[in-house]
């Protein structure tokens, strides 16, 4: 739509649905964009699909994915084609995406060259050992002094920015393989603050000049201490911006589940469905064995953090977590739910959900 959905349309949107279960979703045979190439795609595409279909197996029904803005950049209509392509995937086996476009949870500092790099043949670099696969990343102990650069920063390349979301809402704004746009990933973190949000505010605008038929969103993923506790308190400017402009409210939270419900009965003031669009990290006690029923009895969707463990080694913990708490149990997997050979890091887990998925 070209305007924010009313509460009455966001909540007809919402019941017309199924409960969205499912995972953020990195193959595990290839680093996380590697999917959008297609020469890796064809190499990964038989662990592509059994992955898909082991997700199938459980009862998930929806996959967050990033959208690949560099390859957009290069290939543009081939670019196109082969986002088409992967959603035809993915809905083979019962499975909408729900892509995210923008992000402020990025690497520190900005580069002396502003380029946007054309995506090489194969896999790319990756590091052993660290989370997400590369040691300069988000997960890092920050510098001091440091904050997260974007493309955006760049005055020149905004309309770029803009013209990649035509292209896109153009192209894919009235699929329905697509559930919904996540249009900013974590608004103002890697200390940026509220710099990004004048470039929320205008993707927000952009998207809507095209008319899509999925809601738009994007969500919170810090909060006060006494959050839920105290009424007065709220999010950061950012995330309330993001709040405002959200057809349905989604949010972070790798806390704790005594946190996640104080969250949850915060967020039920904004009076519109939600869904908790990144969890899971049992070092931190952020587990499946609390949080699935208590999404599903909520009809609050559920993407929880990974799949299948490969390349990304997003089961190991972030590296500022090591440095800032040593105490905690890290013979723990962070993130995802399978080994690569699809065998249960916890087959526990594996039963929750297949239970209130409808699967047994």
């Amino acid at each position: 739509m070209k305007e924010r959905w009313t509460k009455e349309q966001a909540w007809e949107w919402w019941n017309s649905h199924d409960w969205l279960v499912g995972c953020n979703y990195v193959p595990s045979q290839s680093p996380v964009l590697s999917v959008w190439k297609e020469d890796t795609l064809e190499e990964i595409m038989p662990s592509l699909k059994s992955e898909l279909e082991l997700a199938a197996s459980i009862g998930f029904n929806t996959v967050r994915m990033w959208f690949p803005f560099n390859h957009w950049y290069h290939e543009r209509e081939v670019a196109l084609d082969r986002i088409d392509r992967v959603l035809g995937i993915v809905a083979s086996y019962g499975i909408s995406v729900m892509p995210v476009l923008y992000n402020d949870c990025v690497s520190f500092g900005r580069p002396e060259k502003v380029v946007i790099h054309k995506p090489m043949p194969g896999h790319g670099h990756y590091d052993v050992g660290y989370h997400g696969g590369h040691k300069n990343s988000p997960h890092i102990v920050v510098p001091k002094d440091a904050k997260g650069w974007i493309l955006w920063d760049e005055p020149e390349y905004r309309e770029i920015c803009e013209e990649y979301l035509r292209d896109i809402f153009n192209r894919f704004g009235k699929d329905e393989r697509i559930i919904m746009w996540d249009m900013w990933n974590e608004p103002g973190n890697s200390k940026r603050d509220d710099m990004s949000i004048p470039y929320l505010k205008r993707a927000f605008e952009v998207a809507r000049e095209c008319d899509p038929i999925q809601p738009l969103t994007a969500g919170p993923w810090r909060y006060p201490k006494n959050y839920g506790i105290d009424e007065t308190l709220d999010v950061s400017p950012i995330e309330r911006v993001a709040l405002d402009l959200s057809d349905i409210v989604t949010f972070h939270c790798y806390e704790n589940f005594d946190m996640i419900q104080r969250i949850v009965k915060q967020l039920e003031k904004e009076g519109r469905p939600m869904a908790n669009t990144e969890w899971l990290h049992r070092i931190l006690d952020n587990n499946i064995e609390e949080q699935i029923p208590f999404y599903h009895e909520k009809k609050i969707g559920s993407y929880s953090w990974g799949l299948v463990a490969g390349f990304a080694q997003h089961y190991l913990p972030w590296e500022w977590l090591k440095a800032a708490r040593p105490e905690l149990d890290y013979t723990k997997w962070q993130h995802d739910l399978f080994n690569g050979d699809h065998t249960p890091y916890n087959p526990v887990e594996i039963e929750i959900i297949k239970k209130h998925a409808g699967k047994i």
